[in-house]
């Protein structure tokens, strides 16, 4: 399949511009007060809609959702019907986390039965790593990139190259991050 360089310069600088302004908000800005489960939703989403080209369009956090992720465990239950900051440290981490990673590994990472400070301490730990791992691919895409879409003279056809070395890339990490939480939890 033949694509245009000039489209796909102008989708990766956009998915540059997101990785490096699209970052989570770090615990001191996530609300302190309990929250309903309908403000949970929109708050949540807000956080997502400027990642959206990340997480995927139409994916946004439901009712049902939330109630799956304490059912099976995943989250605490709400406290007479009220979520936390704690809570909504549950549902970023799952949201973003099981686009490329099973539950099981999600739970490994982020159990349920810990203290307030844990959560705090693992969840500044995710947003910092966010932000490293989005320069990082920023960085990665344009050394892959810029041979296939800024020579003069390159073959249009390399786009194919490009596409199958960031979805190769995305399975080695994805591969990566399960076998190493699978190593981690057998010790």
């Amino acid at each position: 399949m033949k694509y245009s360089k000039t489209n796909a310069n102008k989708c990766l600088e956009e998915c540059k511009r997101l990785l490096d302004t699209g970052v989570l908000p770090t615990w001191d800005e996530l609300p302190e007060i309990d929250l309903y489960m309908d403000q949970v939703i929109e708050i949540v989403n807000k956080y997502f809609s400027n990642l959206e080209i990340f997480y995927g369009k139409g994916n946004e956090i439901t009712r049902p959702m939330i109630n799956n992720y304490v059912k099976l465990n995943l989250m605490p239950a709400p406290i007479k019907k009220k979520y936390s900051r704690i809570h909504l440290v549950y549902i970023i981490v799952i949201c973003t986390l099981k686009q490329c990673l099973n539950m099981n590994t999600i739970q490994k990472l982020l159990p349920t039965e810990i203290s307030e400070e844990e959560v705090k301490y693992i969840y500044t730990s995710f947003v910092k790593n966010q932000k490293t791992s989005f320069s990082f691919v920023s960085k990665q895409a344009d050394k892959i990139a810029n041979p296939i879409l800024t020579t003069e003279n390159a073959d249009p056809n390399r786009i194919n190259d490009l596409i199958i070395q960031i979805a190769f890339s995305a399975n080695i990490y994805k591969c990566l991050t399960e076998r190493i939480t699978e190593f981690n939890s057998e010790n």
